[in-house]
């Protein structure tokens, strides 16, 4: 008990209410609005709104010696598409995943030369 309080004071809870609000809430509210088409779903907020979330999630990150928050939003953003989405968008879970880690390494690389 005493180590998940410590770790839940050293965890970015901005990080992990944006996460939350922009991988769940935000993915069900796009999935169930009628006058959201599947086109405008996966350019606008799959590729551009989740990939830019991903990309400064990286970035809020860099400060961290290890990144096990990128985790919460494609966690959040998983279980969102399951329960609403696609079977499409399960795919991107992994890849905005990918692409925090991608952000956060390469920060650090950058800061470490």
């Amino acid at each position: 008990m005493k180590s998940l309080k410590s770790l839940w004071q050293r965890a970015d809870r901005r990080l992990w209410v944006l996460s939350i609000l922009i991988g769940f809430v935000v993915t069900w509210l796009v999935n169930i609005v009628p006058f959201i088409n599947k086109v405008e779903r996966f350019a606008v907020f799959y590729l551009l709104l989740y990939g830019a979330f991903a990309i400064w999630t990286g970035f809020t990150l860099q400060n961290r010696r290890r990144c096990w928050q990128a985790f919460v939003f494609p966690v959040s953003f998983l279980l969102a598409a399951h329960l609403f989405g696609s079977k499409y968008s399960l795919y991107f879970a992994p890849a905005y995943l990918a692409v925090a880690y991608l952000a956060w390494s390469m920060v650090r690389a950058n800061r470490n030369k």
